[in-house]
């Protein structure tokens, strides 16, 4: 875990003196819902355009020379990913995607202290939204596992969640 942790103060780091907007989501955004479960990246959506992949990679000389094949990523909205030969923590960035529902989700991240971090993460609420879309792609028991922890742990706006799930037609899986 300290590695981990190593590795998400150096990645807040970077984003917040590069002043790039992001929150982190997935299953190491779980863990600060009080469910652990391994995991050996940490995942973000950023607000990012090509031109902001050289502000990461500075603080990455060793992925120096994937710089045009990221920014190329950002400009079509796929996923890249840095391995941080010091801390061993591969990174995940998906860009932003605009459109109402990202925006309302992002403006809903929430600044917390995850382990000694302070740190922007997605809201429950959006976990669980974006879980049940990637149940549905995958029907991965980790997604199921994670909502149902969600649903039962957590404090939630339950109207946000309907609201989103009607307006996006997010099937339920019987899950909620």
């Amino acid at each position: 875990m300290n590695q981990l942790l190593e590795g998400l103060k150096k990645i807040v780091s970077v984003l917040e003196q590069e002043d790039i907007n992001y929150m982190i989501v997935g299953g190491f955004a779980m863990s600060y819902f009080n469910l652990a479960r391994f995991t050996a990246d940490i995942d973000f959506i950023v607000q990012i355009h090509p031109i902001d992949v050289e502000k990461i990679l500075k603080h990455f000389p060793e992925w120096e020379n994937f710089n045009d094949a990221f920014k190329e990523s950002v400009q079509f909205g796929r996923m890249f990913n840095l391995l941080d030969f010091n801390t061993g923590v591969k990174y995940d960035f998906m860009s932003y995607k605009d459109s109402d529902y990202n925006w309302t989700a992002f403006e809903r991240r929430q600044r917390v202290d995850f382990m000694g971090v302070e740190c922007y993460i997605s809201s429950p609420e959006d976990l669980i939204i974006s879980k049940l879309i990637w149940y549905g792609i995958s029907k991965s028991e980790k997604q199921k596992t994670d909502i149902l922890h969600l649903l039962n742990e957590v404090k939630l706006d339950k109207n946000y969640i309907e609201l989103w799930l009607t307006r996006q037609n997010i099937l339920r899986y019987g899950i909620l």
